[in-house]
C-alpha cells in the first residue's frame, strides 16, 4: 500500500494539528510545497487526518458525499436535547435523500425573484445604519459589520420589524452561540456549567422562534425566508416540522451572518490598501448611482463592484477551509483512506494556486472579466450538493453593503493597526478605520498584523488605472 507524504513528529499527528491551527496559512503552504496535493498527519498508511489541495481533489471530496461526508465528531451535543433540536435540523449536516428532500423544501425561499425581494431590506437597512454613524470617526467596521449582517438577517430570515425584537433575538443567540462552544467541551448536565448555561439558552430561542412560526402561520403575505420555508413542500405535499423549521432557520442565521460581516470587512480593507481601484469604483459608484437610492438595475450595472467582491472572496475567503470525514474506505488522489479519516480541503489554497490564478497574491479585481473558474476553482461557498444554499443571497448582501456605504462615507485604515486573520478569517484585533464625508483623498496605509503574510502589494498594472 502506498504511504501518503507528509511531516511526521514524535510526539504524533497532535503536534502538527497544533501547527496548524497556530499558523494556518503558513502551515498549508508548507504542505503544499513539501508533500504535494495529499499530505498526511500521523502515520501515513492509516492517517488521522490529510490535506487535500487543488480543484481535482476538490471535485473528488465534494461531489461524493457518500464517502466524504460532514463531521459531527467534535460535537457533544445530545441529539435528544433542546440544543440537539436547533443544531442538528440543518443541511450542513444532513445527507442521502434527507438532504436532497430538505433542499428542494428550502430552496423556494432562495429563489432569484425571492431573493431580489430581501435585496429591498438589506437596502434600508444598511441605510439606517449609516445614519446611525453620522458624527462619528472612528468604527471598528467587523463590529459594525457584525451588527448590520445580524439585522439583516433577522428582518429577512423572521420578518423581525423592530429594533427592540432585533435586539432581544440578536441577544439570545448570541448568548447561545457564545456558551454553545464551552458546552461541547464539556456537556455536563449540572448547575453553573457551560452546558446548563447553553441547555437554557436553547431553550429560550427555542420557545421563541417557534412563537414566531405560530404568528407566520397566520399571515398570507409575509415574505421573509421563514414564511417561505413554512409555506415549501414538495410534490407529494410533504412539509417541514416544527422541529425542523427550527433548526433550519436558526442554522441559516447562523451560517450566515458573521461570516458575511468578515467577508465585508475584508472587502473594506483590500480596497482602502489599494487606493487606484477604491478610486474606480467610487467613479463607478457615482456614474451609476450618483447619490440617489439604490435599485435592482443600478445594482445590475455595477460591473467593478461585482469583480471587487469575487476577488475579495478569492484572496481572503470567509470559509478558509472545510472538512469531511470518510464513512467507508476509499481512494483519494490514488491513495486508500480508511474509514474515519479526517480530509481537510482548502479554499485558501485553491484561491492561490499559480496555475488557476496569475499573481495569486495580488488584489486584482479586473482579472474577472477574463476568467471563468469552475465550481471546484472558486468556491467561497464550497462546492458540490453542499454547497452554500443562500449564496446568491450573501452575494446580493455584500454588493448592496458596499454599495451604499462607499457612497455615504470615505473609509482609511487607523495607520499602524494591527491586522491579524486567524483560521475562520475573523480579524482578531478588529478593524478600526477613520470615516468622514469627504471623498476625496485615497491612501494606503502602514499596518502590523500577520496581514503581510498573505496579502502582497506591488506596482498596480496599467489596466487597473484606467
Amino acid at each position: 500500500m502506498n504511504r501518503i507524504p507528509g511531516p511526521h513528529s514524535a510526539f504524533g499527528w497532535r503536534i502538527n494539528m497544533f501547527h496548524f491551527f497556530r499558523s494556518p496559512f503558513a502551515f498549508q503552504q508548507k504542505l503544499l510545497e513539501g508533500y504535494g496535493k495529499l499530505s498526511a498527519l500521523g502515520q501515513s498508511v492509516k492517517p488521522s487526518a490529510v490535506f487535500a489541495f487543488g480543484p481535482e481533489l476538490n471535485r473528488q471530496i465534494l461531489s461524493n458525499p457518500n464517502f466524504f461526508e460532514m463531521s459531527t465528531a467534535l460535537v457533544k451535543i445530545p441529539k435528544d436535547t433542546v440544543m440537539g433540536d436547533l443544531f442538528y435540523h440543518n443541511l450542513l449536516l444532513m445527507s442521502g435523500e434527507k438532504h436532497k428532500e430538505h433542499r428542494r423544501l428550502i430552496q423556494p425561499a432562495f429563489l432569484h425573484s425571492q431573493i431580489e425581494r430581501y435585496g429591498q431590506d438589506m437596502t434600508l437597512i444598511t441605510e439606517q445604519l449609516a445614519d446611525e454613524w453620522r458624527g462619528r470617526t472612528l468604527i471598528d467596521v467587523n463590529t459594525e459589520m457584525k451588527k448590520l449582517t445580524q439585522r439583516i438577517a433577522l428582518k429577512t430570515l423572521f420578518g423581525v420589524q423592530n429594533s427592540e425584537m432585533m435586539d432581544t433575538m440578536g441577544m439570545l443567540i448570541n448568548r447561545f452561540t457564545k456558551s454553545f462552544l464551552l458546552a461541547t467541551l464539556a456537556p455536563l448536565n449540572i448547575p453553573f456549567t457551560p452546558y446548563r448555561r447553553s441547555l437554557r439558552n436553547a431553550q429560550q430561542l427555542n420557545t421563541q422562534i417557534r412563537s414566531m412560526i405560530h404568528e407566520k402561520r397566520q399571515e398570507s403575505d409575509a415574505t421573509d425566508v421563514l414564511a417561505a420555508l413554512i409555506r415549501g413542500h414538495d410534490e407529494e405535499g410533504s412539509a417541514l416540522s416544527d422541529e425542523e423549521l427550527v433548526g433550519h432557520a436558526f442554522s441559516i442565521y447562523t451560517a450566515g451572518h458573521e461570516t458575511t460581516a468578515n467577508a465585508l470587512t475584508w472587502a473594506f480593507f483590500l480596497l482602502v490598501q489599494h487606493p487606484n481601484i477604491y478610486a474606480n469604483l467610487m467613479e463607478e459608484l457615482n456614474a451609476v448611482m450618483g447619490g440617489s437610492h439604490l435599485t435592482q438595475e443600478k445594482l445590475s450595472r455595477l460591473s467593478l463592484l461585482d469583480y471587487v467582491v469575487k476577488e475579495s472572496l478569492r484572496l481572503l475567503p470567509p470559509a478558509s477551509i472545510g472538512t469531511r470525514i470518510t464513512n467507508a474506505p476509499c481512494e483519494l488522489d490514488g491513495y486508500a483512506l480508511p474509514e474515519g479519516t479526517n480530509v481537510f480541503f482548502s479554499q485558501f489554497i485553491t484561491h492561490r494556486l499559480p496555475e488557476l490564478y496569475e499573481d495569486p497574491n495580488y488584489f486584482k479585481p479586473h482579472r474577472w472579466q477574463t476568467i471563468k473558474p469552475s465550481a471546484f476553482e472558486f468556491l467561497p461557498f464550497s462546492a458540490g450538493p453542499h454547497m452554500c444554499i443562500g449564496w446568491h443571497f450573501a452575494m446580493q448582501e455584500l454588493k448592496i453593503v458596499l454599495a451604499v456605504l462607499l457612497q455615504r462615507f470615505n473609509f482609511s485604515l487607523v495607520r499602524n493597526a494591527k491586522i491579524t486573520p486567524n483560521l475562520m478569517m475573523r480579524p482578531v484585533h478588529g478593524m478600526p478605520m477613520h470615516i468622514s464625508l469627504d471623498h476625496g483623498t485615497f491612501e494606503r496605509v502602514d499596518v502590523r498584523g500577520t496581514i503581510h503574510r498573505v496579502i502582497e502589494y506591488g506596482v498596480v498594472p496599467a489596466c487597473l488605472k484606467k
